[in-house]
């Protein structure tokens, strides 16, 4: 295990309470829920060491973490653990924000055989992405979890495509492993799973990006909306939504 106590303290006093790194305490529940990688705890990550013939997590392994750290917000990128650090003030304004306007069309959504989740509806890449990035990026199976969500209730049930009417992120800040995240790997995953409209929400100019129209594994349409321009929801379009309603105060 690389990473000391002392580093993990100030780790802790430069992050705050929305730290974005494991403790020593979820080190040991991962490696005893998973006794079987030789896993390592290196500056707050958790990785698998080459060793065991591979250095990425499968999204089987992912379950396993997720049920030992219930309490955290956990997303598998690119075989990594990845863990969310506690969203900020702004932030958890504008996803509640988001879901109270999803919410007033409860009736209609319901109505759909479909439910809104405010932040707990995981997604599996499909297999086709995932041996498409294997092949041409050396990608792994990633996992990964919207901020808010219209879901058909019965997707994780049947594996249905699409299984999500329309999923939205937060973008939290403008660092670059953020960036590349919500506006490039989950882009891919969402337009795969055909799923029709994905909203990021950037909070750097209170616009909202806006993917739609899922062909051959690509979004075919995005655009930057600003203001009272409704937000495009294919299959939803009663939702009416604007970024100027997502970030009003």
């Amino acid at each position: 295990m690389a990473t000391t106590a002392e580093e993990i303290n100030q780790m802790a006093a430069r992050a705050g309470a929305g730290s974005d790194y494991f403790t020593i305490a979820d080190f040991k529940e991962v490696a005893e829920a998973l006794p079987d990688l030789r896993l390592e705890l290196i500056r707050g990550q958790i990785v698998i060491n080459p060793a065991c013939g591979r250095d990425y997590f499968t999204i089987d392994e992912f379950k396993v973490v997720a049920e030992a750290l219930p309490d955290h917000r956990l997303e598998l990128i690119n075989g990594e653990l990845v863990m969310s650090p506690k969203p900020d003030k702004r932030h958890q304004k504008h996803a509640r924000r988001v879901n109270t306007l999803l919410g007033l069309h409860t009736a209609e959504i319901v109505a759909l055989g479909c439910e809104i989740d405010g932040g707990n509806a995981f997604f599996e890449i499909p297999e086709e992405l995932s041996l498409r990035l294997a092949s041409e990026t050396g990608g792994r199976p990633s996992d990964v979890c919207s901020d808010a969500a219209v879901c058909y209730r019965d997707y994780l049930d049947t594996d249905r495509r699409p299984p999500a009417l329309l999923v939205v992120e937060i973008l939290s800040d403008s660092n670059r492993q953020n960036l590349e995240r919500d506006l490039e790997i989950k882009v891919l995953i969402y337009a795969a799973l055909e799923i029709p409209a994905y909203w990021v929400v950037d909070r750097r100019d209170q616009s909202v990006w806006a993917y739609t129209e899922p062909r051959d594994g690509e979004y075919a349409a995005c655009e930057q909306i600003k203001g009272d321009q409704v937000l495009p929801a294919p299959g939803l379009e009663f939702l009416q939504i604007t970024p100027a309603q997502i970030f009003a105060e």
